[in-house]
């Protein structure tokens, strides 16, 4: 079934890509500044996008990837000051872990929309809102950064969390584990609105998450994984992990809590590694004690020493260029489908 359906989509748009391509030949005359160009251009930002999701739901298989760069390319050809087009085509690439392409694309996207500094005003939002972690007690990793992203035309902010390594991956060659949650506030009565995680490709929100941060003075609780991090909101236990790709419609079900317990017990991926010689090999204990989280991070110390906080739609562009000096990989931007 997941092969019928990556065929179907593949060829209806490359049919679609085919047409395009000849339309863009016919308007090349007409100049990137045209408005037909641009609307061109639109069609195969919108292709970029689908081949994207494609893409990262089905395995991230390299042809599929050719086509990403095929019409992100294609489109600021068309429409070169296009930033969300310049950001995607970087996304991409970071995906790919392709670095110094990224790097390239996400300078292009952030010289067309440039991100602000933040003012006291904003600096105090980011540490009122910032969410309380609760880790297990035998968390072997250390937080190493949070960056605080502010929407510029939202009332959300974005905390990115960079933890030391993710215990099944010591070989991906990221220094960090990035893991992302949301906070979502009415800017009138200063309310906690919408708590979002992610954790494993899935979107997690709960209105317990949310009465909870205003019950503590807008700090919604957070716990996190043993080991992979996953970000888990009050009232997670009643959902049911899934990824769902918002412009294709594919969903993709995902490991429980209980069987990443399980995966845990019996033991890490790459046991001999030499990156993780000193980790923990497998988690010793009940599920009970698995999804029991009492030690807590205050990283409202950490943002305010470090001051890693900045207004952009772009994230993943504006932590490569102005915060981390080591690689990481890119998390989706916000809790919604990414900024038109």
């Amino acid at each position: 079934m997941r092969i019928s359906i990556v065929i179907f989509f593949v060829l209806f748009f490359a049919m679609l890509n085919a047409g395009f391509a000849q339309l863009s030949e016919q308007s090349a005359f007409l100049g990137a500044n045209d408005a037909f160009a641009r609307k061109l251009a639109k069609h195969h930002f919108a292709l970029g996008d689908v081949y994207l999701e494609l893409y990262d739901a089905e395995g991230r298989k390299p042809f599929i990837f050719d086509k990403v760069i095929t019409n992100y390319k294609e489109g600021l050809l068309l429409d070169p000051t296009n930033a969300r087009g310049e950001y995607r085509l970087g996304y991409a690439y970071h995906m790919m872990r392709r670095l110094k392409e990224a790097s390239i694309r996400y300078n292009n996207a952030l010289r067309l929309d440039p991100p602000r500094l933040p003012s006291q005003n904003n600096i105090d939002l980011v540490i009122k809102y910032a969410p309380r972690l609760f880790v297990h007690q035998k968390e072997y990793f250390k937080l190493e950064d949070v960056v605080a992203v502010i929407h510029p035309e939202k009332t959300v902010i974005g905390y990115h969390l960079f933890w030391d390594d993710d215990i099944d991956y010591p070989a991906d060659n990221d220094p960090a584990d990035h893991e992302v949650l949301w906070i979502e506030f009415d800017q009138k009565t200063g309310k906690v609105t919408g708590v979002y995680t992610y954790f494993h490709r899935a979107l997690f929100s709960t209105e317990e998450a949310v009465r909870d941060a205003n019950l503590n003075n807008h700090r919604a609780r957070i716990n996190i994984q043993w080991g992979q991090h996953g970000s888990l909101p009050i009232g997670w236990e009643k959902l049911k992990p899934e990824a769902i790709y918002p412009i294709t419609g594919i969903k993709r079900k995902i490991k429980t809590m209980q069987t990443r317990y399980q995966d845990a017990i019996k033991g890490r991926r790459l046991p001999d590694h030499p990156l993780g010689k000193n980790w923990p090999e497998r988690f010793e204990g009940s599920y009970e004690d698995y999804t029991t989280y009492i030690k807590e991070i205050d990283i409202r110390p950490m943002l305010q020493k470090k001051k890693k906080i900045i207004i952009s739609k772009w994230p993943n562009a504006v932590i490569d260029h102005y915060f981390l000096d080591y690689n990481f990989f890119p998390k989706r931007e916000w809790p919604w489908n990414t900024d038109k």
